[in-house]
């Protein structure tokens, strides 16, 4: 995954609340911005240690709290049981069973803000299990900006109190756009056909929304693949973004 330093920063940042077991982190950022892509890096940075127990929970967080709470029970091989409060007792109970062990455990959610506010007040809870020192669950939410608003009203100040290491993901510079087409092409080990001109067109194209990024990028190397051309100009990049209809949106966005 490429980084710019906000990135290297952010991920510095969730990290050392894990490590420090302070809680609750948060990922927010718009559509395209890489908020799964930045929880799974994160979460595999966990994988080969058996220090920790890692829960990555994707799906049915728009669901009911008791669904909520079996999802993350499948993820830790916790038995389910006949209602939410009995779960979360179980779920009690492998915390102190894990902290005992000295590992450390974590549940990560993607696309949060789906979750209801009867989920958040579960993840409030689960946040209360601790010690005079530190919190037995650590937890990293990944959402639209939509979750950072709901966040700012009265009826969630309780939850967002809890909050230690806040992210916001921001839009790449130029520079940084060009830095990640040069990463993704050694990444893949193929030859970089985009020249500073066309850097700079996919960036004003896109605006820096990293998905973007990397789609028109895509299609552009199909065409001049298909075409056999070494390079890929401006005009290339213009003929990939309109294909994908991309331009149309921007003129939308910027108005």
């Amino acid at each position: 995954m490429y980084q710019t330093p906000s990135l290297k920063e952010s991920v510095a940042k969730i990290r050392r609340a894990i490590t420090l077991k302070q809680g609750l982190s948060c990922i927010f950022g718009s559509v395209g911005f890489g908020k799964s892509s930045l929880l799974r890096y994160i979460a595999s940075g966990y994988d080969h240690s058996t220090d920790y127990r890692v829960a990555l929970i994707a799906e049915q967080t728009n669901g009911p709290q008791f669904a909520f709470l079996k999802a993350i029970s499948r993820e830790f091989d916790i038995p389910p049981q006949r209602s939410a409060s009995a779960q979360m007792d179980a779920i009690e109970a492998f915390l102190l069973e894990q902290h005992t062990a000295k590992k450390t455990v974590i549940v990560m959610v993607d696309e949060a803000q789906l979750l209801r506010l009867e989920t958040l007040e579960c993840i409030r809870s689960l946040l209360n299990y601790e010690t005079n020192t530190e919190k037995l669950c650590q937890v990293v939410l990944a959402g639209q900006l939509e979750l950072r608003d709901r966040l700012q009203t009265r009826r969630y100040k309780a939850f967002k109190s809890r909050i230690v290491a806040p992210v916001v993901l921001e839009y790449f510079t130029p520079e940084e756009t060009a830095a990640m087409i040069a990463y993704r092409h050694e990444y893949w080990q193929v030859r970089n056909r985009f020249g500073a001109a066309a850097c700079q067109q996919v960036h004003e194209i896109s605006l820096g929304v990293p998905r973007d990024i990397v789609l028109i990028c895509g299609y552009a190397y199909s065409i001049a693949d298909d075409r056999q051309f070494d390079a890929i100009s401006v005009d290339l990049v213009d003929e990939a973004a309109s294909k994908l209809e991309m331009h149309k949106e921007r003129e939308v966005a910027v108005a």
